[in-house]
C-alpha cells in the first residue's frame, strides 16, 4: 500500500457511524500531527444531519462538527482515496463488486475492524433505532478502532 493520505468512512446513511468516525480520526491525526485528510459518505441519503446521538458524543470529546454534510458514495469520492474504511463487510463488497474498475479498490478497502488486524466479528452495527446504551457502545467501538486505525496509518506511512 502507498502512503495514505485520503480517507474514507463508508457507512449506510452517512449520519451516524461513518460521520463520527470522520471527526474522530481528524481528532487523533491533530493529536499526532499527521497531515491527512478525512471524508465520509454513504449508500443512502438518510438525513440531512448528524445523528443527535453521534453529535453528543463528539461534542463530549470536545470536537467541533458543525461543518458536517452528509454525501452519497459515488465513483469520484472513491477515487480520491488511498484507504476506505467501511462499517459493515456488506459495504465493502458492495464497494468493490461496484465500483470494480477503480484502480486498487480490491487494495484499499476494508472495514475498520479488519483493518485493524480483526479475524472476525467485521461488522460494526448500525445504531439507529436502537437503546442509547447500544448506542453509545457502538460509538465507543467506533472510538477505539478509529484511534487504532490512525495509529497504524502513522506507522505505515513512517516504513
Amino acid at each position: 500500500m502507498n502512503k495514505i493520505t485520503q480517507v474514507l468512512f463508508v457507512c449506510l446513511g452517512n449520519t451516524a457511524r461513518s460521520p463520527a468516525a470522520e471527526y474522530l480520526a481528524r481528532y487523533y491525526a491533530r493529536e499526532l500531527h499527521l497531515d491527512l485528510k478525512f471524508d465520509s459518505c454513504g449508500f443512502i441519503n438518510a438525513f440531512h444531519y448528524m445523528q443527535p446521538e453521534s453529535r453528543k458524543y463528539l461534542e463530549a470529546k470536545g470536537i467541533e462538527h458543525s461543518d458536517f454534510v452528509p454525501k452519497l458514495l459515488n465513483r469520484k469520492l472513491l477515487e480520491r482515496q488511498d484507504l476506505v474504511l467501511t462499517m459493515e463487510k456488506s459495504h465493502s463488497k458492495e464497494i468493490i463488486s461496484n465500483y470494480h474498475n477503480i484502480k486498487d479498490i480490491n487494495n484499499k478497502v476494508f472495514t475498520l475492524k479488519e483493518f485493524n488486524g480483526e479475524k472476525n466479528n467485521l461488522n460494526i452495527v448500525d445504531p439507529y433505532y436502537t437503546s442509547d446504551e447500544t448506542y453509545r457502545n457502538v460509538l465507543k467501538i467506533i472510538d477505539e478502532n478509529v484511534e487504532k486505525a490512525i495509529k497504524k496509518i502513522k506507522k505505515l506511512n513512517e516504513s
